[in-house]
């Protein structure tokens, strides 16, 4: 249905372009900032620049429309499509408007609009459709022909998909078809790994602790820094770790453009020795004919007559593959299959009391049930049968109060799907008055179950499903070394868990869960990727909004690396029609 917030005709809507300039927004291609790791090698020196970890995507939306109403009497209507968004404000913004085609029910438009797509957040669109009455095109004097509020994520998910237009006033307005297109160019992951021998020696009691950046050309003929290694202490004869590095950083996708290879000695004071460079191209790293280059500094290479080089680099691996997005997975029909499990521990107070964290006499919820919405509506959008299996744990189910760590919340224990966003808050609140709460806070066992439904996904080559775990908890895990085992091992798999904590508990053994700075291990097994995020819900009280920001920025990525781990590609291509 039509937003009544919308009110193009006198004026009371900002320009898109207006709000993105306010704001800092960029409309640029996808950028998760290196993907090589970042860290420290000792104080002061970093070893990989990380840019903006949020995902940001520009999409093209395009439209057609079909069967709408003819308003004109002499001619058939002129159809013009307005979009907005609405902001996390709830402002309304015009985002941009397609060409006019004159004399057309059917039309097919051409100029398609722009929009930065970000997963994070439930991004509502308005698609306005006017019959255009004048020359100027003013929509104050055109009139309405239908319109529709939807998500993007709808689209974006469909690739292409068909809903019919709403009118005030009239019936069968017509249909709306929505196209979506990830812009930027082709994306590939260059893969390299370099050795070095018989390089320089910087250190005056001791070798060299080299380490190297590599450099792309700019127009003006200089060189940006886009990557730099680790440094590696005292030797002459380096063997650096094999790192990645998207293509579109190191050469723009263009592999005739030079690269500069620059290597250093490290100094803990920041005064890094220069020990020599080379220009190369990446085509010219993949060729075969040509492994070694000569390490060359200018400085010696002037004053010493018969300088040869200052070390000898050698090319072990060069490999450029193809990098799928998160959209194109999404365009290629994945679907994220959610699970959610709710804390029914006794440390959460009696529901009936309105200091309980359970408690539901209060007009906004509480932190359970606000946690759920702020994820469930942008989550539902990627989901196509909208089923969520919604399970509780810690709590004692009746008639004999036997405590569960898995529990249906709609006490269906052969059939714990539950239909919708809404569905889920109605089981949540029929399980508060039938199940006890009780304890520990065992969390393990709903890992272990999500991860075995994880564990069929993994047996296909295909990318058609993904298993996203949200726990919501108000206390740390009694059995912590078990739910870290059972991560290590769901690592392996199509897998993510998004772990909301709520009201005022001391959460600071949770942080060790999210490995972002360390890779967890159990039993001398490392995961094989950072699967966890934690966030404490107190932390976005006062600002709400931001919530899923926060908690799902790192699901495209974590999406990403696992299916590109895997060398698994999407599974069909983005624009399959998918009409309801």
């Amino acid at each position: 249905t039509g937003s009544s917030g919308i009110n193009a005709e006198y004026g009371e809507i900002q320009t898109f372009q207006h709000y993105i300039k306010r704001n800092n927004l960029r409309m640029s291609a996808y950028n998760y900032g290196p993907s090589e790791p970042s860290g420290t090698w000792s104080a002061g020196y970093n070893t990989g620049t990380p840019a903006s970890s949020k995902p940001s995507t520009e999409v093209e939306l395009t439209f057609s429309c079909h069967k709408l109403k003819d308003l004109d009497v002499f001619s058939k209507s002129d159809p013009q499509i307005v979009l907005y968004y609405n902001t996390l404000e709830g402002k309304w913004l015009e985002v941009g408007r397609t060409e006019m085609i004159e004399n057309s029910l059917n039309p097919s438009f051409t100029l398609p609009i722009p929009f930065v797509y970000k997963f994070e957040e439930r991004q509502l669109l308005y698609i306005r459709v006017f019959d255009i009455d004048d020359d100027s095109q003013n929509i104050g004097k055109a009139e309405l022909l239908g319109e529709l509020e939807i998500p993007l994520g709808q689209i974006v998910s469909a690739g292409t998909l068909t809903k019919p237009l709403c009118h005030p006033r009239f019936k069968d307005c017509g249909t709306v078809t929505m196209t979506a297109v990830e812009l930027g160019g082709i994306s590939e992951t260059v893969t390299l790994k370099f050795e070095g021998s018989g390089l320089d020696k910087k250190d005056f009691f001791g070798k060299s602790d080299p380490y190297y950046e590599l450099g792309r050309e700019n127009p003006d003929g200089s060189f940006s820094t886009v990557f730099r290694s680790e440094a590696l202490r005292c030797t002459l004869n380096p063997s650096w770790r094999q790192r990645e590095i998207d293509s579109k950083r190191l050469c723009q996708n263009n592999k005739s453009k030079k690269i500069l290879f620059s290597c250093y000695d490290h100094d803990d004071d920041g005064s890094h020795d220069f020990i020599g460079h080379f220009t190369t191209t990446l085509a010219e790293l993949q060729e075969k004919r040509r492994t070694e280059w000569e390490l060359i500094n200018p400085k010696k290479q002037r004053k010493k007559k018969n300088y040869q080089n200052s070390g000898v680099i050698r090319v072990i691996e060069c490999r450029v593959e193809k990098t799928y997005s998160f959209l194109d997975y999404i365009m290629g029909g994945l679907q994220l299959n959610c699970t959610i499990a709710v804390d029914f521990t006794g440390s959460n107070g009696d529901p009936q009391s309105p200091r309980s964290l359970h408690y539901i006499g209060a007009p906004e919820g509480n932190q359970y049930q606000q946690a759920w919405l702020a994820i469930g509506n942008i989550i539902q959008d990627y989901d196509s049968d909208k089923l969520f299996p919604a399970f509780g744990f810690g709590g004692a189910l009746p008639p004999h109060g036997q405590v569960s760590f898995e529990f249906a919340l709609n006490g269906n224990a052969a059939n714990p799907l539950v239909p919708g966003v809404q569905g889920v808050m109605d089981a949540y609140k029929t399980a508060l008055l039938n199940v006890g709460l009780s304890g520990p806070t065992n969390c393990a066992p709903m890992i272990r179950q999500v991860s075995k439904m994880a564990m069929s996904g993994a047996q296909s080559r295909a990318a058609q499903n993904y298993y996203i775990l949200l726990i919501l908890t108000d206390g740390q895990f009694t059995d912590i070394y078990d739910c870290i085992g059972a991560i290590v091992e769901a690592s392996d798999y199509p897998m993510s868990i998004i772990i909301i904590g709520v009201g005022n508990a001391d959460f600071s053994d949770m942080e060790r869960l999210d490995g972002d700075d360390k890779a967890l291990q159990y039993g001398g097994r490392k995961a094989s990727r950072d699967i966890v995020q934690f966030v404490p819900f107190n932390d976005y009280v006062s600002h709400p909004s931001a919530l899923p920001g926060a908690v799902l920025a790192e699901l495209p990525r974590q999406v990403e690396e696992y299916y590109r781990l895997r060398r698994i590609t999407p599974f069909r291509t983005s624009g399959v029609p998918c009409a309801e």
